[in-house]
């Protein structure tokens, strides 16, 4: 998503239907910021649009059930054109500044954002291997795959990203893969491309 807000539009098909992922977060506003939100849908693809209705579904952040949709129905569109899709949605299940609606752009294969999740990382890449790096005030991590050096990273986790609970500055050189990082946590600064 563009703009200070950021969120992440994930579409899978799914026979004729399509799944319409969603999952975003509000204006940075310190203690009063609203959680993350996240939404399903799902609906056929016509003319570049996907009409979707929003689906029971169980999220990291918030669960939706069936009875909870028959009190409130929602939908979601998505509009389709080239590297970007227009999401509007009537889903009213977000905290107070929460909004999934916007202008999502597609990242290049691999890309790393802010406000991407380990959860999400590891979804695209596997494979990468990181080295925890020396850093102020906050340890970096270097994302590896193949090899090469794809960019380096801080997490919002305050020297605390590390699953078993050791401080990530008291592992500098350490190499792990997703899993040894806790999976909620997010990009908050890239450092760079390749190297």
């Amino acid at each position: 998503m563009s703009g200070q807000r950021r969120g992440v539009l994930t579409l899978t098909p799914k026979g004729d239907l399509w799944r319409v992922s969603l999952s975003g977060g509000a204006l940075s506003d310190g203690a009063a910021t609203a959680a993350d939100c996240e939404l399903e849908a799902e609906g056929p693809l016509r003319s570049g649009r996907i009409e979707a209705r929003v689906v029971p579904f169980e999220g990291t952040n918030i669960s939706l059930g069936a009875a909870d949709l028959a009190a409130r129905p929602a939908t979601a569109q998505v509009i389709l054109d080239a590297e970007t899709a227009s999401v509007s949605t009537d889903f009213q299940g977000c905290g107070v500044g929460a909004d999934l609606s916007g202008r999502y752009v597609r990242q290049a294969p691999g890309a790393i954002s802010e406000g991407d999740s380990v959860a999400d990382l590891s979804s695209a890449l596997p494979d990468a291997q990181l080295t925890i790096l020396d850093g102020y005030p906050w340890a970096r991590f270097a994302i590896e795959r193949g090899g090469k050096r794809l960019v380096v990273v801080q997490f919002d986790g305050e020297n605390e990203e590390l699953a078993d609970g050791r401080n990530s500055q008291r592992a500098i050189g350490a190499k792990v893969g997703w899993s040894a990082l806790k999976p909620a946590l997010r990009v908050v600064k890239v450092e760079g491309g390749a190297s």
